[in-house]
Parts: C-alpha cells; structure tokens; sequence
C-alpha cells in the first residue's frame, strides 16, 4: 500500500500533469490509500478549482483509492505545528507512518521540518503540480 497526501492527489489528476506518469510508475499495482483528512482536502480543491476534464479524472482516480481514517502514529502527535509543518500535514504523514506504508508527497517543507523535530517519515517526494482549470 502506498498513502497519498493532497497534493499527490492533485497531481494525479491535474491536466497535462507530467508528474502523473512518475507517480503511477512509482505506485505500479499496489493499493493507493489516501487519510481522510487529505481526502477532504483534495474534495474541496477538486470543487472549486478543477475543469471538467479534472473533475472526470478525479472521479476515477477516487474509484481507485482507498479512504483510510485519520491515525496518526505516536511519532507524529509528538511534533508540533509549523509555518512549514501544519495540523493536517501531521495527520497524514502520521498515518502512513502508523500503517507502516510509504507516502508520497511534494511537500518537502513539512517533511524537513518533521525531521527537524526530530520524526523522520518514510515519503516518496515528487514535484508538485497544480490544476489548471481545464
């Protein structure tokens, strides 16, 4: 299994994202789960900023992904919020950790400021990649 945050999700999804065809390289068959709370986050974002084509995609790309709930793991309660490093990052990256699963992220902030506490996450980094509108 691999844990998706928000904006992995986003860049699967986005248009003409050529950082898709390196995330399903990377993920390959294994089951994508994605923590409720970046569920949410990527719901809203899909709602308000996708087109049509991103919102079709998105559809699919949510017939294949498991919604897990949120399960931080002891690590990650111990790190406090950031400028770089916010609640919700926490959450997700804490429950990857806690099934014991890669995430993938483009969020390296919040990866070098978990570290700087001292919680080291297991993440695949990518480049971001945002939607277009289209």
């Amino acid at each position: 299994m691999i844990n998706l945050d928000t904006n992995t999700a986003v860049a699967f999804i986005a248009e003409g994202s050529p950082v898709r065809y390196e995330l399903r390289a990377f993920v390959k068959k294994q089951q994508m789960v994605i923590a409720q709370t970046a569920f949410n986050e990527f719901i809203n974002i899909v709602q308000y900023s996708a087109g049509s084509l991103e919102q079709t995609r998105a559809n699919r790309f949510l017939q294949r992904v498991i919604i897990v709930q949120d399960n931080p793991s002891a690590a990650a309660r111990t790190l406090r919020p950031t400028r770089s490093l916010d609640v919700n990052d926490i959450i997700i990256l804490g429950t990857g950790d806690e099934m014991g699963i890669v995430t993938m992220t483009a969020d390296a902030k919040a990866v070098r400021a978990a570290s700087s506490q001292g919680v080291n996450f297991n993440v695949y980094l990518h480049l971001p990649y945002s939607l277009t509108g289209r």
